[in-house]
């Protein structure tokens, strides 16, 4: 059976991910990992959908079921089987809001050979809800999950493309148990 990815995108609102699931549960699809979410007032669902079904097909089927909810809909064919990475570090990073962070933050990741394995961001306060930092500017706040071999690189650069965007950070290592 083909691995197939679906995102949608749409204003938020009740009833989404049950339009969706069904659709996919109705065509005989297996729901094999999902991350979905609210963005700024808009739903976003990213599925991996193990079907028999094409991606077209089922990129209609959820259009015709979905139509009512003015969803932005794309179903690809992913190549492979679905692997499995286990994040090793969580790391927060949080400063006064402004352009940069994230990129600055991604790249110190990337030439450490660190894999982003979740990552969320927000700003909090300013002109949103009236808090933030002392001086009631807004604070960037990100949180992530990563997967990282090398940890003493990993904090070395860290520190250094924290310090030149002027935030702060902390990098904790997860323990992975087994239940």
């Amino acid at each position: 059976m083909p691995l197939l990815a679906v995102t949608t995108v749409g204003t938020d609102r009740p009833g989404i991910v049950a339009a969706v699931t069904r659709v996919l549960h109705e065509r005989g699809g297996n729901l094999e990992d999902s991350a979905m979410t609210i963005l700024g007032g808009h739903f976003a669902i990213v599925l991996l959908v193990r079907t028999d079904d094409r991606a077209e097909a089922l990129r209609d089927a959820l259009a015709d079921a979905t139509g009512g909810f003015g969803l932005s809909i794309s179903v690809t064919e992913v190549a492979g089987d679905r692997a499995i990475v286990e994040p090793t570090h969580l790391l927060s990073v949080y400063g006064a809001d402004r352009p940069g962070i994230v990129a600055g933050v991604t790249a110190a990741l990337a030439e450490v050979g660190a894999n982003i394995t979740d990552l969320e961001t927000t700003v909090i306060g300013g002109a949103r809800d009236g808090g933030g930092g002392d001086d009631g500017e807004p604070v960037y706040a990100m949180v992530m999950e990563l997967e990282a071999e090398d940890e003493a690189a990993l904090a070395a650069g860290l520190d250094e493309a924290c310090g030149q965007l002027g935030v702060d950070h902390t990098l904790r290592t997860i323990d992975a148990e087994t239940y």
